[in-house]
Formats: C-alpha cells, sequence, structure tokens
C-alpha cells in the first residue's frame, strides 16, 4: 500500500510528538488516538481508509505492536466500525484523554 503520510507525521511533529522516526527528540510527547466514525475537527484529525492504512501508518511512526493492533482490531469491534471502511484518528498528547 506504502501511502503518503508526510502530511500526518509533519502536524505531529509540529505538535512536539517524538514517536516520529528521525524527529525523535529525547524532550517529545508521546502521543496516543482515538479511532471515531468523524473527525472531531483539529489539527490532528486524520482521515484513514482502512484499518491495514492505519497499521501502515503505526509501522511507519515506530508506534506500533502486536498487542496494540490486536486491541485496535478489538476496537473496531467495539465501535462498530468496518476495519475495510474509512474512519478518523484523533491524536492527542498521551495522558490527555479526559481533554478529548
Amino acid at each position: 500500500m506504502t501511502a503518503d503520510y508526510s502530511h500526518i507525521l509533519d502536524a505531529l511533529i509540529k505538535q512536539g510528538f517524538h514517536q516520529i522516526p528521525e524527529s525523535n527528540p529525547e524532550t517529545g510527547k508521546k502521543f496516543d488516538y482515538r479511532i471515531t466514525a468523524y473527525s472531531l475537527n483539529t489539527k490532528l484529525s486524520f482521515r484513514f481508509e482502512s484499518l491495514e492504512h492505519f497499521v501502515e501508518f503505526l509501522k511507519l511512526s515506530d508506534a506500533d505492536s502486536e498487542k496494540r493492533i490486536a486491541v485496535l482490531q478489538t476496537r473496531f469491534t467495539e465501535l462498530g466500525l468496518d476495519p475495510n471502511q474509512f474512519f478518523w484518528v484523533n491524536f492527542f498528547e498521551e495522558g490527555k484523554e479526559k481533554e478529548m
């Protein structure tokens, strides 16, 4: 698949997140995310075409793991989302879930 994720990576880097290859300052923040069927209309809300597309992004950003992928698959089922359809990922600073 290999899509161009540069706009997403650039936005995350601008917000100071460090889970990005080649832009990993030790003082950077860790990101987390929520998957929804809609955008939260923030600078860090991005559309992904499928779960496979999002997993590819996570691998490129060094934020993937077998456990995380399994959790994602379960989460899709819980949300009633089709992993082959588009969805939105809303990124935020790890630990700031309550502000989302």
